[in-house]
């Protein structure tokens, strides 16, 4: 399953050094009007290749062979192929290698912490919907 939103505005929210995890947001679409917050998290990343904003945002495992060697190729990477997820954006393309993402929706207000921040932080919301990009 991929994650595609490409009437979304997404920006690098945080990264995590010490726990190597991304955390993608959208609180707007691409009209700058308000819109249900949707959250990408990917923890355990060895490589991010990714802008600091994104218009439209669609994220897939890349799983074709061919793919995955000009990638490789591409972005010098070695280790751990098959965790490999490109990013689709009208601003460019990107590309990480963790371990796999995670992403949720909700209406919450704007200064709500982060869905990823505590266990089940998501389902504060009535209107929540999450899923893995596998």
């Amino acid at each position: 399953m991929e994650l595609s939103a490409p009437d979304r505005i997404f920006k690098v929210w945080s990264y995590s050094v010490t726990h190597r995890s991304l955390l993608l947001r959208s609180d707007a679409d691409v009209q700058l009007a308000a819109a249900p917050r949707i959250e990408v998290c990917a923890n355990a990343v060895q490589v991010m290749f990714v802008r600091p904003m994104m218009k439209g945002l669609t994220i897939r495992r890349v799983t074709d062979g061919e793919e995955i060697d000009l990638l490789a190729r591409k972005y010098d990477i070695e280790e751990h192929l098959d965790f490999m997820f490109k990013l689709e954006s009208a601003s460019g393309q990107g590309l990480i290698v963790s371990g796999q993402p995670s992403w949720a929706r909700a209406t919450c207000p704007v200064d709500a912490p982060s869905f990823f921040s505590r266990a089940n932080e998501v389902h504060r919301y009535d209107d929540a919907v999450t899923g893995r990009i596998e």
